[in-house]
């Protein structure tokens, strides 16, 4: 079982964590540009020392600027180091060199070049006057170059790396109290009472993003408020359905008991029987419904053509229909083809011939048929029964509801097939039936399913 993580917490490392990447990535490009502008500044400011030096000694004043510079050396270090050369008769001579430096190494091109000096890295500048006599080298170590650019890496940066965490405590602030609705939403949902579910209240106002939970659990409470309330009008239609033949089983037992001569016990025992069997239909009728209610299929149905189907039940009926002297004519052509369970569609046929030849009256004509018009395909069982009246037929798919014809049928058949039809997604359509002699109309039950293209 997966364990239960914090919702705020990973906001918080992951945004955390993402502005300190970028953060860290900042920090290298700054860093990098830092040494950039150091390394322009520094440049600049080798090329000023080189260019000072080589006009004071081109102005004839090496000897007071050598003094000078010893004097000042002393108290304030030059943090460049130079040397200044002078061309005698054909040989280059020292002139003045910095103090704390020994000579750098020959051979030191004009204009800007790197080397290694005293053990480090340095970047040395060359300049001479236009007659080469005076020659002047200044040097710089990387080491000062780096501590410049760390230094202004470090103001820019610092600052940041301080801000961090008191971004985090911000983010952390920030994402629990926008989280809020989300937990008034849990409370309201641990608070609900399993025995009476309301809805939850609407009228707080939710972010976009959460509002849409609060709607799905509302429409979830009320199907199961629903689904509820069914189950429970159900079992008391049920206990009702079985109290009474119950009750006649029980009158019939007792009068088998009191019987004074065979001819009436035997009456007795037969009526027992024909109660036991009317609520063996009720109870397998229940079953039935219960298989067919809960909408559990799995993947959808491969389509399949209904006419065999329809034919089979047909034949396992027409034996009943045939004790009543009822006609039963069967029109079920091949050619259609719908999405449904090969079960459930035998079970909707059963019921709606089943419920044909229980009321239809005996010696009444049933027809089955199958249509195929466009993108629609009809199963139709019609008969020129009694009929049921237009106002009374769309409650007849509801539990446990008769016709006007008195039978001994439980009442759950027209709601089977209206279950199966719904989860099916077909219609389930009551109308007139057959005409009959004296121009009236029978009762009709049609399914119709939209029809498949699939080949068969």
């Amino acid at each position: 079982m997966n364990q239960p993580y914090s919702l705020r917490r990973r906001l918080v490392w992951l945004l955390t964590g993402s502005v300190a990447a970028i953060w860290l990535l900042s920090a290298l490009v700054v860093y990098q540009r830092a040494h950039h502008e150091a390394d322009e500044l520094l440049d600049g400011q080798l090329t000023q020392v080189a260019d000072t030096l080589l006009a004071i000694v081109a102005a004839g004043e090496v000897e007071h600027f050598a003094k000078e510079l010893q004097d000042h050396s002393h108290h304030n270090p030059v943090p460049i180091a130079f040397e200044v050369w002078h061309d005698t008769d054909g040989r280059m001579l020292r002139l003045a060199t910095s103090m704390g430096h020994a000579g750098f190494e020959s051979g030191i091109g004009p204009g800007f070049s790197e080397r290694q000096y005293e053990g480090a890295r340095w970047r040395f500048y060359a300049v001479q006057d236009p007659d080469a006599e005076y020659r002047v080298v200044v040097g710089q170590a990387h080491a000062a170059r780096e501590g410049l650019a760390r230094e202004i890496g470090l103001s820019l940066l610092i600052p940041a790396a301080l801000a961090l965490p008191l971004m985090a405590l911000a983010v952390w602030w920030g994402i629990g109290r926008n989280l809020r609705p989300v937990d008034t939403v849990a409370h309201q949902v641990g608070a609900l009472d399993v025995q009476a579910l309301t809805p939850l209240d609407e009228s707080p106002a939710l972010p976009e993003e959460i509002a849409p939970l609060r709607a799905a659990l509302n429409a979830l409470i009320r199907r199961v408020n629903e689904a509820f309330e069914n189950e429970r009008r159900f079992t008391a239609d049920a206990a009702h359905e079985l109290r009474t033949p119950l009750a006649a089983l029980k009158v019939q037992t007792q009068v088998a008991l009191r019987a004074q001569t065979a001819d009436s016990q035997q009456h007795a025992l037969a009526q027992v029987i024909v109660g036991v069997d009317r609520m063996t239909h009720l109870v397998e009728q229940l079953l039935t419904l219960a298989r067919v209610d809960p909408a559990t299929q799995g993947s959808p149905p491969a389509p399949l053509d209904p006419a065999e189907i329809v034919a089979t039940v047909c034949e396992e009926l027409l034996p009943q229909a045939q004790r009543q002297g009822q006609t039963l004519t069967v029109d079920a052509a091949a050619g259609c083809r719908i999405a449904i369970t090969a079960a459930w569609l035998q079970v909707a046929v059963r019921n709606l011939l089943d419920n044909a030849v229980h009321y239809a009256g005996e010696g009444a004509r049933i027809d089955v048929r199958i249509a195929h018009r466009g993108t629609s395909c009809a199963i139709t069982v019609a008969d020129d029964g009694p009929g049921v009246a237009p106002a009374l037929r769309s409650q007849l798919s509801a539990r446990f509801v008769r016709g006007e014809v008195e039978n001994e049928g439980c009442g759950l058949g027209l709601s089977i097939v209206a279950r199966i039809a719904a989860l099916s997604h077909a219609q389930l359509e009551l109308g007139d039936g057959l005409q009959r002699a004296d121009g009236g109309h029978g009762f009709a039950a049609t399914l119709r399913f939209n029809a498949t293209t699939v080949p068969a």
